[in-house]
């Protein structure tokens, strides 16, 4: 565990430096096709690249929404281009498919041609010049929320999000104590029960883009005052706290409860929309050597299409060109974007001193 927070920190300390030393960018010839077809009508542009994809005649992704959820979304992607051979990963997490395309990439295989990850794990991939820019018109389909978000080069195109936010239990939280914002996790009347993840480096991040440093470190204290619970597993702790086992939770993905509502509809559970909500964006990087070029530029514009984005609505997962399922429009979302590595540094310090109480 010890080993695994150290890397969790380095990581934070290690993101900002990267991209300083990032080497000087020279298109590869992926980039230059990405450039010329830009330059294309859309229709022109759309019909050379399906007649690229047909002679090409396969794609290799790498996709990190997990197990049905993933394996769905390419299946659809498979109907709607019977014509490509679809080979896709659907069982690694965000930073295990980035580092994959690293290693295959600093080794000189061309392998994967795209990764589908959280771009808070593309900070080495972009260090090394390892993702193409990929200029598309299918951006104009972003809500304008999320166009704010966007990778102004193209070297991500984001095509979902999801939630880190509050919730509680409403058997075991008095009307009147119920938390309306980020702050509340410290109301006396919580002790002892309110759980977390250990140390997540997203969460932390997002806290501090919504709080500053200074609130940030105050909220560690305080909710280090009021004995939290810390246990692996948003899932699990999702389902310990609608079975009673504790009263609200300060870092969760809130479609887990509200899966649990849906099949069970007098399940104690509220979500709190009043205080910002993290979202951790999620987007398609090209490999700059993609063996495949005109194959992933037609899956990375398919996965902004409607057919998709409603596929993942249905999913209860966060779409970035359609109404969301379940949050209202008015939501306050906060990108996750890493701190400066000192500031980095200190907030994993504190919490892991004040809320796991590492000393």
């Amino acid at each position: 565990m010890q080993t695994r927070l150290i890397a969790l920190v380095c990581a934070l300390l290690a993101a900002p430096v990267a991209f300083a030393q990032a080497p000087p960018y020279t298109p590869s010839a992926v980039e230059k096709l990405y450039a010329e077809l830009a330059t294309l009508p859309p229709a022109e542009r759309t019909k050379r690249l399906e007649e690229g994809a047909r002679k090409e005649g396969a794609i290799v992704v790498v996709h990190t929404l997990r197990g049905e959820l993933g394996s769905g979304h390419m299946a659809l992607f498979q109907r709607r281009y019977p014509f490509l051979k679809v080979e896709s990963t659907t069982d690694v997490g965000s930073q295990d498919a980035a580092e994959r395309l690293y290693a295959e990439e600093t080794s000189g295989r061309h392998l994967t041609d795209v990764i589908s990850v959280s771009t808070t794990d593309l900070a080495e991939v972009f260090a090394k010049n390892y993702v193409a820019r990929y200029p598309t018109p299918a951006v104009e389909a972003l809500t304008p929320k999320f166009k704010s978000f966007a990778e102004p080069d193209g070297r991500y195109n984001l095509f979902f999000w999801s939630e880190h936010a509050i919730s509680y239990n409403s058997d075991l939280v008095a009307p009147k104590d119920a938390p309306k914002d980020w702050m509340d996790l410290c109301n006396p009347a919580f002790k002892g029960g309110v759980s977390f993840d250990p140390a997540e480096v997203r969460f932390i991040a997002g806290l501090y883009a919504i709080l500053g440093e200074a609130q940030t470190l105050k909220l560690f204290e305080c909710i280090g005052k009021n004995d939290p619970i810390i246990q692996r597993g948003h899932s699990q702790r999702m389902e310990l706290m609608l079975a009673g086992d504790h009263i609200v939770q300060g870092d969760n993905y809130l479609y887990h409860g509200l899966t649990i509502k849906r099949k069970n509809p007098k399940a104690p559970y509220v979500m709190v929309f009043s205080a910002p909500i993290i979202a951790g964006l999620g987007g398609s990087s090209i490999n700059r050597n993609a063996p495949h070029p005109y194959a992933s530029a037609l899956y990375v514009d398919w996965t902004v299409s409607t057919e998709s984005q409603e596929y993942l609505a249905r999913q209860l997962r966060g779409p970035v060109t359609i109404k969301h399922p379940y949050l209202p429009d008015d939501v306050t979302l906060v990108n996750a974007v890493d701190p400066p590595k000192d500031v980095a540094a200190r907030l994993m310090a504190a919490w892991l001193r004040d809320v796991e109480k590492k000393r």
